[in-house]
């Protein structure tokens, strides 16, 4: 399964294509071969897992020859046309894309080019950088082979690994759990990891800096001596905060909110355009979201909460609730896949729709996501709220939600 940690170090083109486009023409593929979600789910594990080089481009048909009900689809074909659609764009990265489709009896296409491919070719040199992890990783291939500490570290599977970028986030992640981490789970993983008592004070310090960044995107300062990344706090030249007063805040964030109000289409528009059916204002959705058209999906969405549908939606259409389980275990591992079909709360699930949505689906900034969500969570009166202002930095956040067990709660606490 494809987990956020894997794909933020794919190259930028690879990452752009398999986080953009690859998803819808899946989705194309499988409405083609009218398969089932069951078969639909195969095949989008199947595909990550060439994604990240751990199934061969020509054992892909004999890995799909493993779907359920395999017997009633024309395996040969839908493999062909998965590696036309999908695969062959990855043809520079997976290689051997050509030599499958021939093999299928298929014709090889003309090759083009990813967006963003030569950006992300980019070899990192270390010289007083400043960035956030995540950054680094996505703009430099070799970043998360760079050394951290000086001795090697031990793995889950109790090796000892070298001490890079990808195997400390590993360890990290081990440890304290995927989904987010707040200051109290790093606090910890610093005190009572076992791999952290081998450190130096100025190792543990890096360090420190380096998992702040990892967790909340903070810019932080990056050089290598020695052989190994020293990470340290940036020196802020604007230290002297601006005091805002919380009118100013509050007149600010209204000014947002009517902005992003205007720019959505009057739900009786939607609703014209669905005959007044809730159901195809469902389908206007999903072909809003197919082609990025943020205002109108945003205006859909604000109607079915307007309606008091959404929930429902989320319930029952099999469509939506399978891009948000995918968009799941993504970000929190194949373990969390099936935690829509378990007892979860209909806020936790709002949140998670609302995130896929706006970040993952219509790529909206990180300030225009909060904005937004808080927009669209106060539509109805008495609604229970997504996201809060953080006093420390005058910002909207979102809820935190952090897995436990084998389940994705809240965390009350807010670091």
């Amino acid at each position: 399964m494809l987990l956020k940690d894997d794909w933020i170090t794919f190259p930028e083109g690879v990452k752009l294509f398999v986080l953009n486009e690859a998803e819808d023409l899946t989705w194309g593929v499988i409405r083609k071969f009218e398969l089932n979600d069951t078969q639909a789910m195969f095949i989008f594990d199947l595909l990550d897992e060439v994604f990240l080089k751990r199934v061969k481009p020509l054992n892909f048909p004999n890995e799909l020859d493993k779907i359920k009900d395999a017997k009633s689809i024309e395996i040969r074909l839908l493999a062909l046309d998965l590696a036309h659609k999908i695969l062959w764009p990855l043809q520079e990265y997976l290689e051997e894309i050509d030599r499958l489709i021939l093999r299928l009896g298929g014709k090889v296409p003309q090759l083009r080019r990813l967006k963003g491919t030569s950006a992300s070719e980019q070899i990192l040199t270390l010289d007083n950088i400043v960035g956030t992890v995540k950054e680094l990783m996505s703009k430099h291939r070799d970043f998360k082979e760079q050394r951290l500490t000086s001795n090697k570290i031990v793995d889950k599977r109790a090796k000892h690994v070298a001490p890079t970028v990808d195997n400390w986030i590993k360890d990290y992640v081990h440890f304290s759990g995927a989904g987010q981490h707040g200051s109290l789970q790093r606090a910890q993983y610093l005190s009572k990891s076992s791999n952290i008592l081998a450190l130096s004070k100025e190792e543990l310090n890096s360090l420190r800096f380096f998992l702040t960044s990892y967790d909340d995107s903070i810019k932080v300062s990056f050089n290598k001596k020695k052989g190994k990344l020293i990470v340290s706090e940036v020196i802020d030249v604007k230290a002297e905060k601006e005091d805002v007063s919380i009118d100013n805040l509050l007149r600010e964030f209204q000014n947002q909110l009517e902005a992003i109000e205007k720019d959505l289409l009057a739900s009786q528009f939607i609703l014209s355009e669905a005959d007044n059916n809730l159901q195809q204002v469902r389908d206007i959705l999903w072909k809003a979201i197919g082609v990025q058209d943020k205002a109108k999906a945003l205006s859909c969405v604000r109607v079915l909460i307007e309606k008091r549908s959404l929930d429902i939606m989320l319930q029952e259409d099999n469509r939506f609730k399978s891009i948000l389980k995918r968009f799941i275990s993504i970000k929190y591992g194949n373990s969390m896949a099936d935690v829509l079909d378990r007892s979860i709360d209909k806020l936790l699930v709002r949140r998670l729709f609302l995130e896929m949505l706006l970040v993952d689906k219509l790529s909206l900034t990180e300030q225009e996501t909060v904005l937004t969500a808080f927009y669209l969570t106060n539509l109805v009166s008495g609604a229970n709220q997504l996201v809060y202002l953080d006093k420390g930095d005058n910002k909207l956040k979102w809820r935190e939600l952090q897995v436990t067990g084998n389940n994705i709660v809240w965390v009350h606490e807010i670091a």
